[in-house]
């Protein structure tokens, strides 16, 4: 389901995140969000799974759109729906302030192809904690893009038949 955020607004949140997280992440932020990328198109639930820490939330995509998926078995479903349906995403652009990460990035899966388009843009946020993962919010889509628009008309189209 699309979600109805303006990109200034989700900059803010993220500043907002990063300005009242008081702990500095020992991890590179960038770097496990490229991890978290990797495992996931190579198929590996486990390993992305291993990422997050045992009270992690996941909130605004998936399994997750409704309802924010807390804690790994919850997560453990929305990422298995993740290597199911094929997802392979790409970072375009890191921002990272303290331990937070705010990534924009294209997306492909079968599903996007079925709408007709080769990939999507989106926008998340991820919180670290430590060196692992203790939030990951979004996606926002690039609305303005031209692949993202016509596949977000496609998945409008297919809810109204439902």
């Amino acid at each position: 389901m699309p979600q109805r955020f303006y990109l200034p607004l989700w900059f803010t949140m993220t500043l907002m995140l990063a300005a009242t997280t008081g702990a500095l992440a020992q991890a590179d932020p960038k770097a496990l969000r490229q991890q978290h990328f990797e495992t996931i198109a190579r198929g590996d639930v486990a390993a992305a799974l291993a990422l997050y820490t045992d009270d992690a939330v996941i909130d605004g995509t998936g399994l997750c759109a409704r309802e924010p998926c807390v804690g790994k078995a919850a997560i453990q479903k929305e990422l298995e729906r993740r290597v199911a349906e094929k997802i392979s995403a790409t970072g375009l652009s890191y921002y990272v302030s303290g331990p937070v990460v705010t990534t924009r990035f294209e997306v492909s899966s079968d599903l996007i192809k079925k709408a007709g388009v080769e990939r999507i843009i989106g926008w998340d946020i991820f919180e670290m904690k430590g060196d692992k993962i203790g939030a990951a919010r979004g996606n926002v889509w690039e609305r303005t893009d031209p692949q993202t628009a016509q596949y977000l008309a496609w998945q409008r189209a297919q809810q109204a038949t439902r």
